[in-house]
């Protein structure tokens, strides 16, 4: 019988510790929340308010998996929780006065992805040219061995310095019956 309490009392704990983690992830998730910030940032922002500085990525992520997959939250972290659910409930919560504008994440773009986004408007504005200046008649015939497309022919010639062939600078007048 007393293995069965045994057994019964330990599971008792475990779920008991387990509801206590459950109601600290609760107060993080509204905590985050009520500052308009992300759980991370919120961690990275208690641990600024408990220690005095910033901690690195590494000791933020340490702390932060062990909240994500086992529910256990930081005495640093619950403390500022409950801090941040007490103003609120008192209506005197101000976030810009706690500073946590600071850590709010602003998605900028990053100078690569202007630079893509140039180069691939650049592509596109060559195909789109190459796709108006290519013939498209039925009478129109490309030269032996090429591709077809006179702009991307015409532009390797350029490249490789070296002159068009006959069949690309002979004039064809347009609408004009095939001889």
């Amino acid at each position: 019988m007393s293995i069965f309490r045994n057994t019964w009392t330990a599971t008792t704990a475990k779920s008991m510790s387990s509801d206590k983690g459950t109601e600290d992830a609760r107060a993080v998730i509204k905590a985050a929340e009520a500052l308009s910030l992300s759980e991370f940032d919120l961690f990275r922002f208690a641990h600024n308010r408990w220690f005095g500085h910033d901690a690195s990525e590494k000791a933020i992520e340490a702390s932060f998996t062990a909240y994500m997959f086992h529910e256990q939250v930081p005495p640093w972290v619950r403390h500022f929780c409950r801090d941040v659910l007490t103003r609120q409930s008192l209506n005197r919560l101000d976030a810009a006065e706690l500073g946590a504008d600071q850590y709010r994440k602003r998605n900028k773009v990053p100078k690569v992805s202007r630079l893509f986004l140039v180069i691939a408007a650049i592509l596109m504005l060559i195909v789109y040219v190459s796709i108006l200046t290519t013939p498209l008649g039925p009478d129109d015939k490309a030269c032996p061995n090429s591709t077809g497309n006179r702009f991307v022919e015409q532009w390797a010639y350029l490249i490789q310095g070296k002159p068009l062939p006959p069949c690309y600078t002979e004039i064809r007048p347009t609408n004009s019956p095939p001889q």
